[in-house]
């Protein structure tokens, strides 16, 4: 922050120095050395003087200078002779602010002197930003600090990362040679987001919808196990209604304003999706490689469905399974316990609770009584904690000085750092295995989860990045 605060500040400063003086380009390039006569006509007087033409590498700019604050009309032309008519060059709206900066506010145009100090400032406010936020996604993960900071960080990384990448290239290439042209370059950086991690999305989307279809094939066609299908569905009409402007394609239907407007909205919100949704598959895979350290004092298993039985479901037992083999591994390297917590209640159709269940596991796999702490009342994953933060407190007094992990699905892992922080246990996650064609799918459930827990989080920033380049496109 203080870095940008520092570069705006000495933009600021070169802006008012120069700014006061305004070069107009006039885009006519003649076969002569000296500037031609020019005559110009001031609207207002008082706001602008006219300084003088000149030419510059062939081609005819106009100098201005800036008088007092208020706006008006310039109207410039030159003569070839003293006897010849004026030709019409150029008519523009000037403004002069109450620094001095002279602002040509003509239809399509935003330019002023300096405007590439502005320019350089952004590029280097978008570097210094991208390497912070890189700094502090990557200073989280070594932590086991995940959370929605994290996603905010990764999403808001990624689509910094190409906005900065695209400007510079366009830089490169002089394609931005005023400041109305950039602010054009700025505001279509959703749709080159989009077009530039289309690749990547594409190959999420196959993947998701086979795993889905291999889903479907061992666990039966339910509408939660079509979660990877639809979404390949919806993100392949998201890109036919994005790209199809851009390619040329329904033009005509786009210049229609309202559908023009709905499809620069759509560009805008899948724009930011996408990146959440990158940034959250980064997150979670990072949250399940995140090793907690051999030192844990409890470890709170989460609960999940039963059989009908009172035994452990295949992705119950993984859960299980590895907390005990996470202990174990702990008690071989520096001989200490930790204490197992399983928890969940007893849903409608289950003759125990879940919590019971786990425990009469653990036993069965020698873990002494005094070892587990049963908790059997939660009713879903932020129960689980809240319930076994309170039966931990019950024991201790405080879990502050305590160590604590979580073991769950690997899926799951990263929601289960969201919802430890949300009831102030800072606990690690310990991630079992799944079943690789149950692995997306799950995962997709949880991201959409996310979403929604934090919907309005996610729809404020939604309309601020959408109002932010509606703006720059209305300055555009």
């Amino acid at each position: 922050n203080i870095i940008i605060f520092i570069i705006a500040f000495l933009e600021f400063l070169y802006i008012a120095t120069v700014g006061n003086q305004y070069t107009l380009h006039t885009n006519i390039f003649l076969p002569r050395e000296d500037a031609p006569k020019v005559a110009v006509k001031i609207e207002k007087e008082g706001i602008v003087e006219f300084q003088g033409a000149r030419m510059e590498n062939g081609e005819l700019v106009l100098d201005f200078r800036s008088i007092e604050r208020g706006e008006t009309k310039v109207h410039a032309g030159y003569q070839f002779s003293d006897e010849g008519g004026m030709i019409s060059i150029h008519e523009h709206s000037f403004k002069v602010s109450a620094t001095g900066v002279i602002m040509d506010r003509t239809i399509g145009e935003l330019n002023f002197n300096g405007y590439q100090a502005v320019i350089i400032s952004v590029l280097l406010g978008l570097f210094f930003t991208e390497i912070i936020m890189l700094w502090l996604f990557f200073s989280d993960a070594k932590k086991g600090l995940f959370s929605y900071r994290m996603i905010a960080l990764g999403g808001i990384g990624i689509y910094n990362l190409v906005i900065l990448m695209f400007l510079i290239y366009k830089l490169m290439n002089n394609v931005v040679n005023s400041f109305s042209i950039f602010l054009v370059e700025v505001a279509e950086t959703s749709l080159m987001l989009i077009i530039a991690i289309t690749p990547i999305m594409l190959v999420l989307s196959i993947f998701l919808m086979a795993s889905n279809i291999w889903l479907i094939r061992h666990e039966g066609r339910r509408p939660i196990n079509m979660l990877g299908i639809a979404f390949g569905i919806l993100w392949f009409l998201g890109m036919v209604l994005v790209l199809s402007g851009s390619a040329g394609v329904l033009t005509r239907v786009w210049s229609i304003p309202f559908l023009g407007f709905v499809r620069s909205m759509a560009i805008y919100v899948i724009g930011y999706l996408e990146c959440m949704f990158l940034a959250t598959v980064i997150s979670a895979y990072l949250a399940v490689k995140y090793t907690p350290s051999l030192d844990q004092d409890y470890i709170i298993i989460l609960g999940c469905a039963i059989r009908k039985d009172g035994t452990l479901t295949p992705l119950l037992k993984g859960r299980v399974d590895s907390a005990i083999a996470f202990e174990k591994k702990q008690f071989e390297k520096n001989g200490k316990h930790a204490i197992f917590v399983p928890s969940g209640g007893q849903g409608a159709d289950e003759i125990i609770s879940e919590g019971e269940a786990m425990e009469q596991y653990l036993l069965e796999q020698k873990i002494p009584k005094e070892q587990i702490l049963r908790e059997d009342q939660s009713k879903n994953t932020n129960e689980n904690i809240m319930f076994s933060k309170r039966i931990i407190e019950e024991a201790i007094g405080t879990v502050m000085d305590s160590k604590i992990a979580f073991a769950t699905t690997n899926y799951h892992v990263f929601r289960g750092y969201i919802l430890a922080e949300k009831n102030e246990v800072h606990a690690k996650g310990i991630a079992a295995k799944t079943k690789a064609y149950f692995y997306p799918n799950a995962f997709l459930r949880e991201f959409i989860g996310l979403l929604v827990e934090e919907k309005w989080r996610h729809i404020g920033l939604v309309l601020f990045i959408m109002l932010s380049l509606l703006q720059l496109s209305y300055w555009a």
